[in-house]
């Protein structure tokens, strides 16, 4: 306590008053004394005058004495340490008034040292009562700031848990919470996109982003009915508000998302449970506005979705028809990927049982239709040649996908995969077939072998064979082994002389080169 302590001396009798006010070194005690007085009604108006911390009066005084002096002061001076001086005749009348509120009392005739110890105590008394006053007035404080994340997890746990009704109705009362006690309607708002939009993002700018979203929602609420609104994941906010007679749910979600589209660059998705009476059922309506939200999974973002309006089918598994499925694996292993997709989009538009399965149950079939898909792969592809697609497969299963659209996209590139992993399977073995032939041809120059002589050696038809090895070079096969034999003659006639390309020669149509290398040899 850093206020130095003021005391008072009141007695009838001068030669008292001076001793212990003069007496007494107070200073070194870290006691002032703020004045003294002959009297109890000159004592009161001194006391009210100066608000002593402690006072050492008679306890019977003339005009007014010290225990009247005491019951007047009171309501005054609340904390006022009083030390009453008696005499011994007037010992009981100083343990009553003990009893009735006085910190102590000292018995005539005493000595300076009783009078400092006993001042001193009272000193201590009430450093100690400012001591703890501070620090509940400390505890008040930091409570007061500690609020906002109170009821925040208070809120938490009623989301979370059906809390019991005793416990839940003492603590909203304790965190004073704004709201109407019955009558609630939970709301999700999802921040659309917001991790990839944020990725780069300085801390800062995403925190006032968050903050700016939770404004807006804050005022549009507020200007409709009271509320509640928190963060309770990185991109999604709550809110938990009484309902409003001129306004329905879905009408304030969708205010909502207007101004959050009109005042940032941000969208947001709105799930809404169903109105509930208690405290203690506020866990239904979160329920039910978390269903609701998944419902964003078919509209891909900025939408509201009501748990009254999207009536989940729990047991109605979407169902494909198996010849559309058997169609597109046949696609699929043929290598034809414009077919495939188109087929692809077949089923993702046909729905056999007419109505709209809850999004995890949609997911959970294109999951299905991904490893059917992947088996027909692995039907044609090595096991080394697989892992790209499994890898995909895994990410596509494990992946939280935010929306329909983003689901059948991975669906499809992870047909575009295995096409382009078949596809290129197919190239290489084309390759090697073609390696093949072209090797045997440049050992087999000097015979003249028709199309169908190396589709032979390759087990391939003629008609087949030749478009592939043309699909391959980029040159019939007859033109190559014309292209070949040129070659060849051009390297023997730089080597050994002309006539020794006859053989070689033989086996190319028309006999004007034969006749003229004949003519040549004998010039």
């Amino acid at each position: 306590m850093t206020e130095e302590i003021r005391l008072c001396i009141i007695d009838d009798i001068p030669d008292v008053v001076e001793g212990i006010s003069l007496g007494i070194p107070w200073a070194e005690h870290g006691i002032t004394v703020a004045g003294t007085a002959g009297n109890g009604l000159a004592g009161r108006e001194l006391i009210l005058r100066t608000k002593p911390h402690i006072v050492l009066t008679d306890i019977r005084m003339p005009r007014l004495d010290g225990l009247a002096m005491m019951k007047e002061l009171e309501p005054e001076c609340p904390g006022m340490k009083i030390i009453f001086i008696s005499g011994y005749t007037d010992f009981e009348y100083a343990q009553q008034a003990v009893r009735l509120g006085a910190f102590d009392y000292v018995i005539k005739p005493f000595h300076p040292g009783q009078i400092v110890d006993i001042v001193l105590k009272a000193k201590a008394a009430i450093e100690e009562e400012t001591r703890q006053q501070k620090q509940y007035r400390d505890m008040e404080r930091k409570l007061r700031e500690s609020m906002p994340y109170l009821r925040q997890e208070y809120f938490q746990l009623l989301l979370q848990y059906p809390a019991p009704a005793e416990q839940a109705a003492k603590r909203w009362d304790f965190l004073s919470i704004d709201l109407e006690r019955q009558g609630f309607t939970v709301m999700l708002a999802e921040i659309d996109g917001f991790a990839e939009r944020t990725l780069s993002a300085p801390v800062q700018e995403v925190e006032l982003i968050r903050f700016t979203l939770h404004n807006i929602l804050e005022e549009t609420i507020r200007s409709v009915t009271r509320g509640f609104i928190f963060r309770d994941h990185t991109n999604r906010f709550v809110a938990v508000f009484n309902p409003a007679a001129a306004c329905t749910a879905e009408a304030l979600a969708e205010l909502c998302r207007e101004n959050i589209a009109q005042y940032s660059k941000f969208t947001v998705s709105l799930g809404i449970g169903e109105a509930v009476e208690q405290i203690h059922d506020i866990f239904y309506s979160y329920s039910q506005a978390r269903t609701a939200l998944s419902y964003n999974f078919y509209a891909g973002g900025n939408s509201v979705f009501s748990y009254r309006n999207v009536q989940p089918m729990d047991d109605a598994a979407p169902q494909y028809s198996a010849e559309k499925e058997k169609e597109l694996f046949y696609l699929l292993r043929s290598g034809n990927l414009s077919k495939a997709e188109e087929q692809l989009e077949e089923l993702f538009a046909a729905d056999v049982n007419g109505v709209t399965p809850t999004p995890e149950m949609m997911k959970g079939r294109y999951y299905e239709l991904a490893f059917l898909i992947n088996r027909v792969f692995a039907e044609k592809l090595s096991p080394e040649e697989m892992k790209p697609l499994e890898k995909q497969a895994h990410r596509l299963k494990d992946a939280p996908f935010q929306s329909l659209r983003e689901l059948r996209e991975a669906l499809k590139e992870l047909c575009r995969t295995g096409c382009r992993l078949l596809e290129q399977k197919h190239t290489d073995a084309a390759n090697h077939l073609v390696e093949q032939v072209i090797v045997y041809i440049r050992s087999h120059l000097d015979e003249n072998k028709t199309v169908n002589d190396y589709a032979r050696l390759v087990y391939l038809s003629g008609s087949y064979f030749a478009n592939l090895f043309k699909k391959v070079t980029g040159t019939p096969v007859g033109q190559f082994v014309t292209a070949e034999r040129m070659e060849r003659a051009k390297d023997m006639l730089a080597e050994a002389g002309r006539c020794r390309i006859l053989p070689l020669l033989w086996g190319m149509r028309g006999g004007n080169i034969s006749a003229s290398c004949s003519k040549s040899t004998r010039a």
